[in-house]
């Protein structure tokens, strides 16, 4: 009868041990670095400050789908351009409950980027 509980004792140990060493922890969602959140139609935070050479992770943080691109909602019309020195983004497509990078953010100043798809839907980037 001890055999038995000894038995499915070490049987278990060994079972947590194979579990735990197989175990793969998933790195390709999103890099380090500053992350800004995207609501269904807004940024949550709608201005960041980086150091030179950083890039920002967009977060789409629910099923709505979003395009960024370089430029500014002024009132209901779109303005799109790019700052001397932004990084060239042009119609990036989240679907909802994804992720992406946008950079390095090489020179410093201010920087805009907006959904060319939600009115009002703006970003201002601070390279410092």
């Amino acid at each position: 009868m001890y055999k038995k509980v000894l038995f499915g004792m070490i049987g278990l140990a060994l079972l947590s041990i194979v579990l735990v060493a197989c175990t793969i922890k998933d790195t390709s969602v999103i890099s380090s670095g500053p992350v800004v959140k995207m609501g269904s139609s807004t940024f949550i935070t709608t201005t960041i400050t980086i150091k030179k050479g950083d890039s920002i992770n967009l977060v789409d943080t629910t099923s709505s789908p979003h395009v960024i691109a370089n430029g500014i909602w002024d009132g209901s019309a779109a303005k799109p351009g790019a700052e001397p020195g932004a990084p060239k983004v042009n119609n990036l497509n989240f679907s909802g409950n994804d992720s992406k990078s946008i950079g390095p953010f090489t020179t410093a100043g201010s920087f805009k980027l907006y959904c060319t798809i939600h009115p009002g839907m703006n970003l201002v980037v601070t390279v410092a």
